[in-house]
């Protein structure tokens, strides 16, 4: 998996393809967080949102790897930009869900769309079948690396494949 170049180690094969795509995800999550005045962080936070529907910040901090401070700051941010909306939790007083309002809704259905675009540039060049294997492979490597399927992909309308 690594070749070793004097005090440097270098990825091949798979392993350096998934790097490289990370890097890519993250140059584009970069990007349509700057074009639309959002950090990283408010994006990454906003996906996670609209994938769930409505997700309680203790939840949110722990499938976005952010503090529960950090996620009450991004929170607040979002609230004052009328992207996001708390809302009292129902079963328990003590808890709120936050939610996109139709403005955050909005901002998501165009970066969605622009994510969908690009990835769909990709998708063009390939059969079906190819497309049913990368997305088997793909999630066959984040189950490989430790990623819980099951719980991350709530709400996301991704068909879980487990790893062999």
């Amino acid at each position: 998996m690594f070749k070793e170049s004097g005090s440097v180690q270098v990825l091949e094969g798979v392993a350096a393809a998934v790097v490289v795509l990370l890097r890519a995800l993250d140059k584009t999550r970069a990007g349509m967080a700057a074009k639309d005045g959002f950090t990283g962080s408010e994006i990454r936070v906003l996906f996670r949102i609209s994938e769930a529907g409505r997700v309680t910040p203790k939840i949110l901090a722990g499938s976005t790897d952010l503090s529960m401070g950090a996620v009450t700051a991004i929170s607040d941010r979002l609230v004052a930009r009328d992207v996001v909306r708390r809302v009292a939790n129902p079963n328990d007083r003590r808890s709120l869900f936050l939610e996109l309002t139709a403005t955050g809704e909005t901002l998501m259905d165009s970066i969605y769309g622009d994510f969908r675009a690009r990835i769909g540039e990709a998708q063009r060049k390939m059969s079906c079948a190819e497309q049913e294997l990368l997305e088997a492979q793909l999630l066959n490597i984040a189950a490989a690396l430790g990623y819980d399927l099951e719980e991350r992909l709530a709400g996301t309308q991704i068909s879980v494949v487990k790893a062999s």
